[in-house]
């Protein structure tokens, strides 16, 4: 009899971890090299999107934790495109339903919107398979980032992660029309 119970008992949990096994546990952190300072060399697999007049670069004097920040700086007012730092996550998947978390710092030099609402912000896009629409969380500071600031912390949440999801990527942006330097560090992407 015990060993009826025990058998039972052990198919019901074999049962239950493999229906987990393919989504990522709660709490798993989802980006490579969140400080940075991973690989000697390199801050792969951050990339800059679209490099363009805009500068993009890694920063080894202005760093939050590890040894090294990234930054986007634009000197000219000609310059009217957008710049972003860039991510893609592939692996295993978090569970349909659960929530992703995305938190990064960000601190700014000489920041000038020349819009007046053009926003410094992160993000994060699901893309599920076989469709090109995708789904989108930002964050961005409630105040409009101007002139020097020190490290504050962007957070940006997207929730009913989807069942069909195939890739996620983050995004750390500075919009149109914006001058200055902004560094951002400390990267994280949380399953919750």
């Amino acid at each position: 009899m015990k060993a009826n119970h025990f058998f039972l008992i052990f198919c019901l949990l074999f049962l239950l971890s493999c229906s987990e096994e393919d989504y990522l546990p709660r709490g798993s952190q989802l980006l490579l090299n969140p400080n940075l300072s991973l690989y000697q060399d390199s801050v792969f697999p951050w990339a800059p999107r679209f490099p363009n007049e805009i500068q993009y670069g890694v920063s080894r004097e202005v760093f939050l934790t590890g040894n090294r920040s990234l930054f986007i700086e634009n000197k000219e007012r000609s310059s009217a495109n957008s710049a972003t730092w860039i991510q893609t996550y592939t692996g295993p998947m978090p569970a349909p339903g659960s929530t992703l978390e995305l938190m990064a710092f960000v601190k700014g030099e000489n920041v000038v919107d020349l819009t007046a609402g053009g926003r410094v912000h992160i993000g994060i896009k699901v893309f599920p398979f076989e469709t090109s629409e995708s789904r989108n969380a930002f964050a961005t500071n409630e105040q409009l980032l101007q002139g020097d600031f020190d490290w504050i912390l962007l957070k940006a949440t997207l929730e009913n992660f989807p069942k069909d999801a195939e890739k996620i990527q983050v995004s750390l942006f500075v919009p149109d029309l914006t001058l200055g330097k902004v560094y951002f560090d400390e990267i994280n992407l949380y399953a919750r």
